[in-house]
């Protein structure tokens, strides 16, 4: 059953899917996909218009302006912290502006537009979700004073119930009733599905007495994301409510369901573009200091060793100056893919700028540090990239160095950033390692 059917969605509808898919691809660096235009001055034909927008002037930007690239980058981080925060639910975020009216000004002012009709579509959509939900349960529990003698008409006014509906034995858990919304959402027919246990709806036992724990203190459960499973085995989110009742001298709960399968993946995709560098697939620098972060006060805590290298591909410019910047694109991903072929799992490799990266490696001294980057160093410099018959030798300089107790992350990569340019200064292609003084380690 198609999810735009249901209603209750946080999302209706294909657009805010689209635009946020529209989102997604000028993020990869598709600037040609446009949103269909139905020219009817409605909601959906405004955002599709703002976001049309959007994709023509970056699109102008990124032909004509790659001197601004600078300026560029921080545009699009702060547009990057603004889908973070629109991830989360916070349609309030604004992107920065400087007012100077030139493209990248006016790209902030269309963005914000953009994030304001997305908010005032979700702000409808979940008015429109609680006002049905709030109209079901005041029909169903007015129906129920009313019919609770005609146990026919209350089956009858739950199977034309607008959402899938359950009828369950509080003590079995099997299924009294079901309508066909909830068969559907199950894979199955209404026939199969009664009689039978209640589908299984938590990740885990422990999810499942804390479900019934506060169902009989409570006596409702309300807005639960639960993770269903179709008898087919197909696994999806959905919005979970539940109340407890009495049919017949009997004991059941009544459960409706959402499906939050698209908002899910809505979501999902949000979080990749906030936390992966699009080219390379490392950490974006962000995303790299928040996790290096935890890492370096886990450090402090337990008072173990941590260390922080800074890697840089040299020559980059002229790799780029003279075979184009998608070779050189190239290069950057090659060498980023090598990096991480030659560190652990909880190692942590982000994208520190450019052609630069910056590694994180817990539980490791100085010495184990530097054979680590070594190998990584002689890694890239035995990497065979070719372009057009000409082979393009690509190697890296290194810093390394070891976190002192209770230091900042800040000044640890500034301390490798010395010895980055200690190593470039000594020829390049190596890797150069600063000790801390003997009070210091």
């Amino acid at each position: 059953m198609d999810s735009r059917d249901r209603p209750g969605l946080i999302i209706p509808g294909t657009l805010p899917a689209a635009l946020v898919e529209g989102f997604f691809r000028l993020c990869q660096g598709d600037f040609s996909y446009r949103l269909p235009r139905t020219l009817a001055r409605d909601d959906e034909d405004t955002a599709a218009f703002f976001f049309n927008t959007i994709a023509d002037e970056l699109d102008r930007i990124m032909r004509a302006s790659r001197d601004n690239e600078a300026r560029l980058a921080c545009a699009v981080e702060r547009l990057a912290d603004a889908l973070v925060r629109v991830a989360a639910g916070d349609f309030t975020v604004q992107v920065d502006r400087d007012f100077r009216g030139d493209a990248i000004d006016v790209l902030a002012f269309l963005v914000n537009n953009t994030i304001s009709e997305l908010s005032a579509l979700a702000g409808a959509s979940e008015r429109r979700a609680e006002e049905d939900r709030q109209r079901l349960e005041r029909l169903v529990d007015r129906r129920t004073q009313e019919l609770r003698e005609s146990e026919e008409n209350f089956r009858t006014l739950l199977a034309a119930a607008p959402v899938p509906v359950l009828l369950v034995g509080l003590d079995d858990d099997l299924v009294r009733f079901s309508n066909e919304r909830a068969a559907d959402l199950f894979g199955t027919t209404v026939e199969d599905l009664v009689g039978r246990r209640m589908p299984a709806l938590h990740a885990s036992e422990e999810d499942r007495a804390r479900f019934r724990e506060r169902l009989e203190a409570e006596r409702r459960v309300d807005a639960l994301a639960v993770p269903v499973r179709t008898y087919g085995g197909e696994s999806f989110w959905s919005l979970l409510n539940a109340r407890t009742l009495v049919s017949g001298g009997e004991k059941l709960v009544m459960i409706t369901l959402t499906d939050l399968t698209e908002q899910k993946r809505v979501e999902e995709q949000l979080r990749v573009i906030a936390t992966t560098d699009a080219l390379t697939g490392t950490h974006t620098r962000r995303h790299f200091f928040d996790l290096a972060e935890v890492e370096c006060g886990r450090s402090s805590r337990h008072q173990r060793p941590i260390a922080v290298a800074l890697l840089d591909l040299d020559h980059f410019k002229l790799v780029n100056d003279r075979f184009g910047h998608p070779v050189g694109d190239e290069a950057l991903r090659l060498v980023a893919e090598t990096v991480r072929e030659k560190l652990r799992r909880h190692d942590l490799l982000g994208r520190y700028g450019g052609e630069e990266f910056a590694l994180l490696l817990p539980e490791t001294s100085l010495e184990g540090a530097t054979l680590v980057v070594e190998r990584i160093r002689q890694a890239v410099a035995a990497l065979e990239f070719a372009h057009q018959g000409s082979v393009i030798d690509l190697t890296i300089s290194a810093g390394v160095v070891f976190r002192r107790p209770d230091e900042p992350l800040a000044s640890a990569l500034e301390r490798a950033d010395a010895a980055l340019y200690a190593a470039k200064d000594q020829g390049r292609n190596r890797v150069c390692a600063i000790a801390n003084p003997p009070s210091l380690v």
